[in-house]
C-alpha cells in the first residue's frame, strides 16, 4: 500500500517539527494527531454538538450547529413531492432572506446533504 504524504508549506513543516520537539514525538505522529483532531472537530460540527474554540486572544467562542443534528447517520434526500413544495414556496417568496433559505433547503434536499 502506498503512503500518502501531505504537502506542507515550510511554515507548516516548521510548526510540525516544533510540536514534535515539544511533545517528544515523531513528526508523523504530530500529523496523525492533527488529522484525528480535525476529524473529531468536523464530526462534532456535523452532529450538532457544541464545540468551544479559543481565539489567539484567549477569548472562547462556542460554535453550535444544532440545525445539522439530523444529518448524523442518515441521508435526507428529499423526494419529488417535497422538492416540488419547496420550489413552489421559493417561487412565491417575496422576502429575499426567506428565498435564500428556501433555495438552500432545496439544494440540500436535492443532493441529500
Amino acid at each position: 500500500m502506498a503512503r500518502i504524504q501531505p504537502v506542507l508549506t515550510p511554515v507548516e513543516l516548521a510548526l510540525v517539527d516544533q510540536m514534535a520537539e515539544l511533545t517528544g514525538s515523531k513528526p508523523t505522529d504530530v500529523i496523525k494527531s492533527a488529522l484525528t483532531m480535525y476529524h473529531w472537530f468536523v464530526r462534532q460540527s456535523l452532529t450538532g454538538s457544541r464545540v468551544v474554540a479559543r481565539k489567539p486572544t484567549g477569548e472562547e467562542v462556542a460554535l453550535e450547529t444544532a440545525e445539522l443534528t439530523f444529518l448524523d447517520g442518515k441521508g435526507n434526500r428529499l423526494g419529488p413531492e417535497e422538492l416540488g413544495v419547496l420550489a413552489k414556496r421559493l417561487a412565491a417568496a417575496s422576502d429575499p432572506v426567506e428565498a435564500a433559505r428556501l433555495k438552500e433547503s432545496l439544494t440540500r434536499g436535492f443532493y441529500g446533504i
